[in-house]
């Protein structure tokens, strides 16, 4: 019996980690400043069409799959919400009290790895990690 639980437990797990069988759609609609977090890079899938949007192609996350990271003209800049943002708006770490207010920076570019907070309506959100 304890095996059975096991293998569900099991199965359950990795079902976790199947890829959708289609990729979101990329379009306009990818790239709109203030909808909340941002996948341009999913919007230039190959180095080709990335290098026409001033992109780099690179490996991103601990896959290492390429993908295009987009350098945003607003990175560093303060903000309250992702709306104001061409990127998200994050806290300048993770150590934000969640739903605290709080003023916060637009993201660098559009690499969607690592540990941040995103800010929204003034508020820090709680800590998220990507990979």
């Amino acid at each position: 019996m304890n095996v059975r639980i096991i293998l569900a437990a099991a199965a359950l797990l990795l079902s976790a980690c199947v890829q959708p069988a289609s990729a979101p759609p990329a379009g306009p609609e990818a790239v709109t400043p203030g909808a909340g977090i941002k996948v341009e890079w999913q919007a230039a899938d190959t180095a080709e069409k990335c290098a026409t949007i001033s992109g780099d192609w690179r490996p991103i996350c601990m896959r290492g799959m390429p993908a295009c990271v987009v350098t945003y003209k607003d990175a560093g800049t303060a903000c309250t919400d992702s709306s104001q943002c061409s990127g998200r708006c994050i806290t300048g770490g993770t150590g934000a009290r969640p739903d605290a207010p709080t003023t916060g920076i637009c993201t660098t570019n559009s690499d969607p790895c690592g540990c941040f907070q995103i800010v929204e309506n003034g508020k820090a959100g709680y800590p998220l990690c990507a990979d």
